[in-house]
């Protein structure tokens, strides 16, 4: 059986065309590997070539197609707006199990999940990164690898070749006043120096912004920057009122508006400089096709797709819709199948609240249904399950 498993993951592995169905309307979904790009209409002959289409019984039409994984939530630095309240002194003796998260890697490639994404905290401080990164490559899942990129060295960068992830991303936060003033002194330098090296070995990154108060000034000087850096795109989005960004720490950095003229000017640097900008369509006031966006989800979705095509699973072990959504557990993940809490009654009445609201993000849906603490934390919300039908 074993040898079986990893014949079948050797397979997938190889595959150019992953197959799936949508989690709406079961439709089939082809999933291009080598840049991410998702077809909700069977791609030509053509266009297939002679890439290998793999699909299995396994895939179930629920499943999602991208999970948010956090292995950690220690990081290097401590930055003002950290969604997920990271830092160096973060209490890691209750996170999953190397072993444990071994096993949910494969369990998400069993039921036809298509990309990880990692962050945290900083993924590369987990002691087992590299046995971590390599499993979810090699049971046939893209990678994609957020960090702030004072860990990223040569050796770091020859050891990724190896693992060949989907993307790397580093992440900044403006110009070097800025991101300074929310990550540290050095900071600036030592992730653009990151970044150089990424590009320079062939490896597909990009620059993850967030956008905060005061952003603006400095985006000139952090374009030509990235520029010189050797990147071909940067990500963009807008920092939410979650984790530290919600406490004394971080709120003066919340209020950037995302505006048709914040649209124009973001896309008029990136001309300028010859980067490709994305942007989140959850954040700005365009559609996906205008703003380049790659998430993957049901184009016909009326919300961000939190807990529909995407999830987040904790460092801690527990299963979210979104990060930006930490008062809405759907269940733990220590002992119990990942299916298992993603099919379960508290995921659906997720679900059936999240489907009956007009909020394009789930997380301004749901942000008000329920006060924070002293601390700026939320307590996890518990919600009324679906009544059960009679038969």
């Amino acid at each position: 059986m074993r040898h079986h498993h990893l014949g079948i993951a050797s397979i997938r592995r190889q595959a150019s065309w992953p197959r799936c169905h949508a989690f709406r309307d079961g439709g089939l979904l082809h999933y291009r590997r080598r840049d991410g790009a998702l077809f909700e209409q069977t791609p030509s002959h053509a266009e297939l070539g002679r890439g290998l289409v793999y699909s299995s019984a396994s895939f179930v039409r629920e499943a999602p197609l991208k999970a948010y994984f956090d292995f950690t939530n220690r990081c290097n630095l401590s930055c003002r707006h950290c969604i997920t309240s990271s830092s160096p002194q973060v209490d890691t003796s209750t996170e999953l199990p190397t072993a444990r998260i071994l096993t949910l890697v494969s369990e998400l490639a069993d039921i036809g999940v298509l990309e990880i994404a990692v962050g945290g905290g900083e993924p590369l401080i987990h002691p087992d990164w590299v046995v971590l990164f390599e499993h979810v490559t090699s049971v046939g899942i893209n990678l994609i690898i957020t960090t702030n990129g004072l860990k990223v060295t040569s050796t770091v960068v020859d050891v990724m070749q190896q693992i060949a992830p989907l993307e790397v991303r580093v992440s900044f936060d403006g110009g070097p006043g800025l991101h300074e003033h929310i990550r540290g002194p050095g900071t600036y330098l030592k992730a653009m120096k990151a970044l150089t090296l990424l590009t320079a070995s062939g490896l597909r990154a990009a620059a993850r912004l967030t956008l905060c108060q005061g952003a603006d000034s400095e985006l000139p000087q952090l374009f030509s920057d990235l520029s010189q850096a050797g990147a071909k795109a940067v990500k963009v989005a807008v920092i939410k009122p979650a984790g530290r960004a919600a406490t004394h720490t971080g709120m003066h950095l919340l209020g950037y508006r995302s505006s048709e003229q914040a649209v124009a000017s973001l896309m008029a640097l990136g001309r300028a400089q010859g980067l490709r900008v994305q942007l989140s369509s959850d954040d700005f006031p365009v559609s996906a096709t205008v703003a380049n966006d790659p998430k993957l989800r049901d184009s016909d979705q009326p919300n961000c797709g939190a807990g529909f095509e995407t999830c987040y699973i904790s460092p801690r072990g527990q299963l979210l819709g979104c990060v930006t959504i930490p008062q809405i557990g759907l269940g733990d993940l220590h002992a119990t199948p990942f299916l298992e809490v993603w099919s379960s009654r508290q995921a659906a009445a997720y679900r059936h609240r999240a489907a009956a609201t007009d909020q394009r993000r789930l997380c301004d849906a749901f942000c008000s249904q329920v006060g924070g603490l002293a601390d700026g934390s939320v307590p996890l919300m518990t919600l009324s399950p679906l009544p059960r039908q009679s038969r």
